[in-house]
């Protein structure tokens, strides 16, 4: 039974405001931050380091009371999308969270994650890949899960785009690249995310390559494009842009100071 005493001891570490990444390729995950925000916005998904397990809390949004909690056994963060702290791991309908293990510096020889059911908030499943994973996204359906895999230590802007069937419980083989340009290597860092209103699309802004582009995953149709953006000069300045998405959904909006670029999506081109 979860004595009132555990619950108060859990509640006293949501208040720590500590976010930790990697060393790494990868963005790295979340662990004692803000976590992650429910798709009905009641509840945030909170995991807390501790000695040799995790604790996945679910805080309540209006008034930040510790709702429940649940502990994993080893180290794992909420996922981080960009390096400017987007964060992701939840399936569309909220009831799928996706838990990714909290690493040091270099690539991972094994990478690992944790599926969890909100409702219960018990493991579902552990995944364990040879090679260095980081979570990217999931299908509207949650059937497909996908992860960004880094395979140069010298390069860690270097990266391939694979998915893994969550009914098949498989990696499936080779990358999701643009079919246009499939011997085109992708590189970069991710700085901004937007997902389309069905949660079918995600677009995804990235920097540090000889240019900047915008990923397009198709994540019902396991299909990616890469549309890359008129520019000119440092990128730097990517870092301090916003990304959204029209109204229509038929573009991709990037401002910054001094700048505003549209890209036509994929289905809108």
């Amino acid at each position: 039974m979860r004595t009132a005493l555990a619950l108060a001891v859990l509640a006293a570490f949501v208040a720590v405001p500590t976010a930790a990444g990697d060393g790494g390729p990868s963005p790295g995950v979340d662990q004692g931050g803000p976590g992650v925000v429910s798709p009905s916005g009641a509840v945030r998904y909170v995991a807390v380091p501790m000695e040799s397990s995790t604790i996945v809390e679910v805080i309540r949004v209006s008034g930040g009371t510790l709702r429940t909690w649940w502990s994993v056994k080893g180290h794992f963060g909420i996922p981080y999308v960009t390096n400017l702290g987007a964060v992701g791991g939840l399936s569309r309908d909220g009831r799928l969270l996706v838990l990714s293990d909290a690493v040091g510096a270099g690539l991972r020889t094994v990478s690992h994650f944790v599926l969890l059911r909100t409702d219960r908030l018990r493991p579902t499943r552990e995944i364990a890949l040879r090679g260095d994973f980081a979570y990217d996204a999931l299908s509207p359906d949650a059937s497909t899960l996908y992860m960004i895999q880094h395979t140069s230590a010298r390069d860690y802007s270097r990266y391939r785009v694979r998915a893994y069937d969550l009914r098949a419980r498989h990696l499936l083989s080779g990358a999701i690249v643009d079919r246009t340009e499939p011997k085109n290597a992708m590189r970069g860092f991710p700085l901004a995310r937007v997902t389309s209103a069905d949660g079918a699309w995600v677009y995804t802004l990235y920097s540090g390559g000889k240019m900047p582009f915008v990923h397009a995953l198709d994540t019902v149709h396991r299909h990616a494009f890469c549309l890359d953006l008129p520019w000119k000069g440092s990128q730097n300045v990517l870092w301090q842009m916003h990304m959204s998405l029209s109204r229509d959904g038929s573009r991709i909006i990037i401002r910054g100071k001094g700048h505003t670029i549209a890209v036509h999506t994929p289905g809108a081109a």
